[in-house]
């Protein structure tokens, strides 16, 4: 049994994969999930190099050299004793020299064929055969699997997807006192019916809205991302591959300055149009714009200090703007990172950001804007959907929730807001079927508002009364297409896109 066990161990290769990781660190990201250093390192060199490199990329530092590995290894007595007595940075060194990133794959192939081999052998299962076989070599974890398959499925599991299957009819009675002292809800929202209907912004969820082109998509997210991060205090990743980051701070600036529950939080009432930031338009006491000064040619008179400070001085709204956004950056510390990913939407660039967020930095909310994949711009709708399974299976591997938006084909202008279904989505009418919930905006025409009610939501006493729609207003109908959490309503939104505010007033209703 011992020869067997030491036949079954390439140390040389378990040297390579963590000479390769100290090399390049980011390979965590995708490999990480499925490495597992109680099977996949024979010698326990290999295996403490390992180990504290996967803790220092998550908890301390995604730069690995000299200086950081070392200061981390102080850090602890026992740890520093094992680094030092397992050769310390020489032999670190000397790995990281002979590995070559290019060929990870192979090392890790390698790896798993070995570890697979160990948990045969250790289980009581011949391998001697498999290992004097003459095209061993050329083997992979995967065939060494198929050729004794059925009688060891549980321990594949195990050592090629990290993941070991559970008894389903087991641990009932815990859950259900569980749910009595922390009920299974998400994250609360700005919206009642949200947090009625969907729990909340639940983790292991992927929810899509979609919305006709320029509706206001990332509007609308960003009011939920200006809430989980400014009053919840969470953690949120916003990939964007139509809007800028600086076109997002405007919005956010503009979400946080009209909306109601920033207003609360933040004590500053007022109400000011995105156009007219980005403009620099600020107004005096008379409700009169301040303009930079110019001379008789029409050139710049004071400098761009001199005209700040003259707003400052002048417009009680400019001063006010100020404190908000000063609010926004004391507030949002740490809590709001951005990545344009623009030029890189595939799959797996895509896939690569949403791990390495929620590895290095522990974020468990990702707003996607807008969802699409590289080959959607020629039609393929099904490389769209497999896009979309890979966020929803994101959502559950990492424990995660991610919001994506989508855009609803153009004939949707010609369907009644409350009556969308998953076939106005553009390119893919089955995202249906992948996500958790889904949710179909479109804006109610001014004409239709004698065909619609509303239920308040906030009615203090008795049963829910009908409303009619006030005609100086602009509705959104919000049809709930998928839910697995509960029913499928239309909420009605009240909604100003210049300010970018958001109020749920109610489900909606047919007269």
């Amino acid at each position: 049994m011992t020869n067997i066990l030491e036949t079954v161990a390439n140390v040389q290769n378990e040297f390579l994969f963590v000479g390769a990781i100290y090399k390049q660190p980011e390979l965590f990201v995708e490999y990480g999930q499925y490495t597992k250093s109680k099977y996949d390192f024979s010698d326990e060199v290999t295996k403490f190099f390992y180990d504290v490199a996967e803790i220092m990329y998550e908890k301390r530092t995604q730069t690995f050299n000299k200086t950081t590995i070392t200061t981390f290894m102080t850090e602890d007595t026992e740890r520093l004793a094992s680094y030092k007595r397992y050769g310390g940075w020489k032999i670190l060194e000397s790995w990281m020299n002979l590995a070559i990133v290019d060929d990870f794959k192979n090392y890790y192939e390698i790896l798993k064929k070995y570890s697979l081999l160990r948990e045969y052998d250790r289980n009581g299962y011949n391998v001697e055969k498999i290992i004097n076989h003459p095209k061993f070599e050329m083997f992979t974890a995967v065939d060494i699997y198929r050729l004794i398959r059925g009688k060891v499925d549980r321990i594949n599991t195990v050592i090629l997807t990290n993941s070991e299957s559970e008894i389903l009819n087991s641990k009932i009675l815990d859950m259900v006192n569980g749910c009595l002292e922390k009920p299974d809800m998400g994250l609360q929202t700005p919206f009642s019916m949200w947090n009625d209907l969907f729990r909340g912004i639940k983790l292991k969820t992927f929810l899509l809205i979609g919305m006709l082109s320029n509706a206001g998509k990332s509007r609308f997210m960003f009011k939920l991302i200006a809430f989980i991060t400014l009053v919840l205090k969470q953690k949120t990743l916003v990939l964007l591959n139509e809007m800028t980051i600086a076109q997002m701070r405007f919005c956010l600036l503009t979400t946080v300055i009209n909306n109601q529950e920033f207003q609360e939080a933040n004590g500053i009432h007022l109400t000011k149009k995105e156009r007219e930031i980005t403009l620099g338009l600020y107004k005096d006491k008379n409700g009169d714009f301040i303009y930079r000064e110019k001379d008789e040619w029409d050139n710049f008179s004071e400098t761009v200090d001199e005209y700040i400070k003259r707003v400052n001085d002048n417009s009680s709204e400019y001063r006010n703007i100020v404190k908000v956004a000063k609010w926004i950056e004391d507030e949002t510390q740490g809590l709001i990172f951005a990545k344009d990913i623009g030029t890189a939407y595939d799959d797996k660039s895509l896939e690569f950001e949403i791990r390495k967020s929620s590895i290095t930095q522990g974020i468990q909310y990702i707003f996607y804007d807008t969802l699409k994949d590289d080959k959607s711009s020629i039609g393929d709708w099904s490389g769209l959907k497999v896009t979309a399974t890979i966020l929803s299976e994101l959502s559950r591997q990492l424990d995660i929730f991610i919001y994506g938006s989508i855009q609803l084909t153009d004939d949707t202008n010609y369907i009644k807001p409350d009556e969308l279904t998953s076939s106005n989505i553009a390119n893919c009418k089955q995202m249906k079927h992948i996500v958790d919930v889904m949710l179909l905006f479109k804006e109610i025409g001014n004409g239709d508002f004698n065909k619609y009610g509303y239920l308040a939501s906030d009615t203090d006493w008795g049963e829910p009364s009908v409303h009619d729609l006030s005609l100086d207003k602009r509705y959104y109908c919000a049809t709930v297409d998928k839910n697995r959490f509960g029913a499928k309503k239309k909420i009605l939104y009240e909604v100003d896109l210049d300010l970018n505010t958001w109020y749920e007033v109610g489900e909606l209703i047919r007269r």
